[in-house]
């Protein structure tokens, strides 16, 4: 991946994105790649002042082909609804513009011989699409979690988002492999579905880190509110860590009441206690260790 930084904001690309630019660049379509470069940066600087109109500043861009990712500072995953609202920033700008674009195909006679103007509405409208596909990290994906967050919880919700990823990512290598079996090879959705596969796997990894550091942040915020609504969970005894994890829900707390099978109740844990054994001791360690602890 190649760096550089603009305003204080690292801006990174992927290897697969400079493939794609340089082909097209390869292949006569300079313009094309201009336009297509700059929608999509265009794009994501848009995810960046969403989020610093919630108070959220961005550390870094990175850029993929059709899309972005645009890493805020702060947990952005941890508000379920300012994460829908900034998600939702990006394709709304490409329609805007696509719109825009329309009314003036219509109206003014010589930009409707323009075929780089076509392919300006034609890129945004596909922008702004294939980023409302309900696939991470695409926007669709993110407002997908933001929505299935507030009752699966944040890592029940990112795995079923990356699971749906991953799925549509093997339905659009299907589609290209059907399409060049029909004659009509289309490298774009080759590229879609593996940019789809790659990012959300990457996805999975960083899901995890913001995760842990919620549940270790929460326990801050909640002395600064003074107040948190409290869940109450109850848990077998032999039951791991990580599937009571799975549990938590963002800006709740936890108590957790661990029984036996005969449904005895053994003793209860805060979620302060199972993040702690989650950190120090793994994911597969038991309720029943975290009592004893």
């Amino acid at each position: 991946m190649k760096n550089t930084g603009i305003g204080g904001i690292s801006i990174r690309f992927h290897w697969v994105f400079l493939l794609l630019l340089f082909v097209l660049g390869f292949l006569g379509y300079l313009w094309e790649t201009l336009i297509l470069f700059a929608l999509i940066f265009l794009h994501e600087i848009v995810h960046v002042l969403a989020a610093r109109a919630h108070g959220l500043g961005t550390s870094q861009v990175l850029l993929f082909p059709l899309g972005g990712v645009a890493t805020p500072e702060d947990a952005l995953e941890l508000d379920p609804q300012t994460e829908f609202k900034v998600a939702l920033a990006g394709p709304l700008f490409n329609f805007l513009l696509a719109a825009v674009s329309l009314v003036i195909y219509a109206n003014v006679p010589m930009w409707r011989e323009e075929e780089t103007f076509l392919f300006f509405i034609r890129c945004n409208l596909v922008l702004g699409f294939f980023n409302l596909l309900p696939a991470l990290p695409l926007d669709g994906g993110r407002m997908l979690r933001a929505k299935l967050s507030a009752t699966l919880g944040f890592k029940r919700a990112t795995e079923l988002a990356i699971y749906l990823s991953q799925l549509q990512a093997g339905l659009l290598a299907a589609l290209g492999l059907y399409l060049y079996w029909r004659g009509q090879l289309h490298t774009t959705v080759f590229a879609a579905a593996f940019f789809l596969y790659c990012a959300a796997t990457r996805e999975r990894t960083a899901s995890i880190y913001i995760f842990i550091r919620s549940l270790t942040r929460k326990k801050q915020t909640f002395f600064r509110q003074g107040v948190m609504p409290l869940v109450t969970l109850i848990a077998l005894a032999d039951t791991p860590v990580k599937d009571v994890l799975r549990q938590f829900v963002m800006k709740k707390y936890h108590r957790i009441v661990v029984v036996d099978k005969d449904g005895q109740v053994l003793g209860e844990a805060m979620e302060n206690e199972v993040v702690e054994a989650m950190l120090s001791r793994g994911g597969s360690v038991t309720m029943r260790s975290v009592l004893l602890h």
